[in-house]
């Protein structure tokens, strides 16, 4: 059935314009098809250009069995609902009832919308002009999805105060529910057979049906993760937690809000002074004594466990406050509760208590964070997937290492037995298409000539590339730092991270026909510009986590515990998907060409940076910049 569909003259081939019959897409799809019929566990590995959305989407309408689909990012997710999920149905001429179901926080409240306008000490004048709009839409919406919102930018503090949480939300007390648009979305989620969601929704869907209350999906055969790869950090913030200075002030926002609407008459002024000093006190703390984010065992002390001490003594004094006025109303009753639960969390932070999690803090100048990170979130996955009987699918570009399957599965709790794995590599001609530069004479890049060799290097190889590139950083620090010294001396446009919007920086990027945007994590992935707008990726270094970060320093120690080897076990196989993350920028689609700058000499010097050249694509390694010269078929250039 399947290659009736895939193979050259099938359905898809004479059905759908442009459509390349590929091997690798055929393949993946027949194992994808098996393992839903048969409800096992597949992983699929399939390079950029395979067609990895139609092998699983083809075989998911097929089936007939309800099946989840679930994304790392948004805009994946409504690629998937609005363009390709259409075209599937289309051709195979399958009735399918779909919906696509985003976290609420994607979803106007019409609630909070009607309590923004009473909070008029909380909203400035921008703030008001984006509340106005923002009203007049609300009239005309049916989803209330905030994406139709073209006028009122995306990280606007105003979607904050017109959208809900979790712990803010009223639920079936709510005088708007029979209105809302989360409940809309989740009831045409619960009553189709194809839903398309994000991996935040999964997790707060098990979250939900974990603690007993009803679900956000309807019970399903199959899953589909897509960007498989983003899936064990997501799953990590899930099952552990955080409380930020940030949850606390909404939290206090919410007190007032809620107060004004349902009077209690309690007087919560005191315990917010309380609160509010406690918090200061934190902040003040960690600035004066701590530099980036560690763990809590690094520092904890008699001044740390006094400024903790007050905030709990603080949350008692709200927490009494609100006992008083809890029989007031469904908002206040729900403030309460999440009083409860950080102060239950903040018990169970200090402590530190908890031997499989990493007790871990960061700090600004005004906010600071304390989180609980599991080190193996493998252990809850397994217990989790193998409570279900279901189909499990697993699948993007970056999930092996050499073709080494290992450490993805064990990060995702797949036992290595009883899982199926698959890799499919990109049908796009890297040879001829690509080159992977390493250059001769590059410095160490944790030593203090590196920045400015790298400036050097980057002004010539954005001269042969005619400006056209992405520069890729592991730090901010390192990023801002050629960014000072490049920016200066080149008249290519030149674009940082940080000084616009990621969407902003990419439509400037891609406007300016020669533009060099500095990016640092957020451009590792899910970026996809193709054609000659992008014609050079330079890196920094290897992308190995720093030893320093909470997290990983508390895993390394952990495996050392547990008789492993981090270094082969954890910090290698992380650094080689990320560079893979990185690498994928490059080539975007059949015609594209272009050049891999890695200006780290380990990835030559040292024995593992076999394994990462191994898992990068068949790109010609160079070591000079005329054999770069040759390649774009150019002189020098500047405009």
């Amino acid at each position: 059935m399947i290659d009736r569909i895939f193979k050259e003259d099938g359905l898809f081939h004479t059905d759908m314009p442009g459509f390349v019959p590929r091997p690798g897409q055929q393949q993946m799809a027949q194992s994808v098809f098996e393992s839903i019929r048969s409800g096992g566990k597949l992983v699929c590995e399939s390079g950029t250009g395979t067609g990895k959305t139609y092998a699983y989407l083809v075989p998911a309408v097929l089936s007939g069995k309800c099946a989840v689909i679930s994304t790392a990012t948004r805009h994946l997710q409504e690629q998937i609902y609005f363009r390709d999920i259409p075209s599937v149905v289309r051709v195979l001429k399958r009735n399918a009832r779909t919906a696509l179901l985003k976290g609420r926080s994607n979803y106007l409240c019409r609630h909070r919308l009607k309590l923004a306008h009473l909070q008029t000490d909380l909203i400035d004048a921008e703030m008001g002009q984006s509340l106005s709009r923002i009203s007049d839409w609300a009239v005309t919406t049916r989803s209330g999805d905030i994406s139709e919102m073209e006028n009122v930018p995306e990280n606007s503090p105003v979607w904050r105060a017109v959208t809900s949480t979790s712990d803010n939300c009223l639920g079936g007390n709510c005088p708007e529910f029979l209105r809302c648009h989360v409940n809309s979305a989740r009831k045409r989620a619960m009553e189709s057979d194809l839903i398309v969601i994000n991996h935040h929704v999964y997790f707060s869907d098990v979250s939900l049906k974990e603690n007993g209350f009803g679900g956000l999906l309807p019970e399903h055969d199959a899953v589909v993760f897509d960007e498989a790869h983003s899936l064990p950090d997501i799953a990590s913030s899930f099952y552990g937690f955080s409380l930020s200075s940030a949850g606390i002030r909404d939290l206090i926002q919410d007190v007032e809000s809620a107060e004004l609407e349902e009077r209690s008459g309690a007087h919560f002024q005191p315990a917010f002074t309380a609160v509010r000093q406690a918090v200061s006190g934190l902040v003040k703390l960690a600035q004066a004594n701590y530099q980036g984010p560690e763990v809590l065992s690094a520092v904890r002390n008699r001044e740390w466990e006094d400024s903790v001490s007050v905030l709990k003594e603080a949350f008692d004094s709200l927490l009494e406050t609100l006992g008083q006025a809890a029989p007031a109303g469904e908002g206040l009753s729900r403030c309460r509760d999440r009083v409860e639960q950080m102060v239950g969390n903040l018990w169970t932070w200090s402590e530190d208590g908890d031997e499989n999690a990493a007790s871990w803090f960061v700090s600004g100048k005004t906010w600071f964070r304390l989180n609980s990170t599991p080190l193996d979130v493998g252990r809850h996955l397994y217990r989790h997937m193998n409570s279900l009987d279901k189909s499990w699918i697993f699948t993007s570009a970056t999930l092996s290492v050499d073709r080494d399957f290992l450490p993805f599965l064990k990060k995702v709790g797949l036992p290595e037995e009883d899982t199926d794995t698959g890799s499919w590599d990109s049908p796009y001609d890297y040879r001829s298409n690509s080159r992977l530069l390493v250059p001769d004479g590059m410095p160490d890049p944790g030593g203090p000539d590196f920045p400015e060799a790298m400036k050097s290097l980057i002004l010539k190889v954005i001269s042969l590339s005619r400006g056209r590139a992405f520069c890729l950083f592991t730090s901010y620090a390192m990023m801002n730092r050629v960014h000072e010294l490049v920016q200066p001396v080149t008249h290519w446009p030149v674009y940082r991270q940080g000084d616009l919007s990621k969407q902003n920086l990419i439509e400037r990027f891609l406007e300016d026909d020669n533009a060099v945007l500095f990016g640092t994590s957020t451009f590792w992935q899910g970026v996809d510009v193709k054609g000659e707008a992008l014609s050079c990726v330079i890196i920094d270094r290897l992308p190995f986590a720093s030893p320093a970060d909470p997290v990983m320093k508390s895993r390394i120690r952990h495996s050392h515990e547990q008789g492993g080897n981090p270094f082969m076990e954890i910090q290698l196989p992380e650094a080689v998907v990320t560079l893979k993350q990185g690498a994928g920028r490059l080539i975007r689609s059949e015609s594209d060409r272009g050049v891999l700058v890695i200006c780290d000499p380990r990835i030559l010097t040292k024995q593992y940076g076999k394994t990462f050249l191994a898992s990068l694509p068949p790109m010609p390694l160079v070591r000079h910049l005329e054999e770069i010269e040759s390649f774009f078929g150019h002189e020098p250039a500047q405009p």
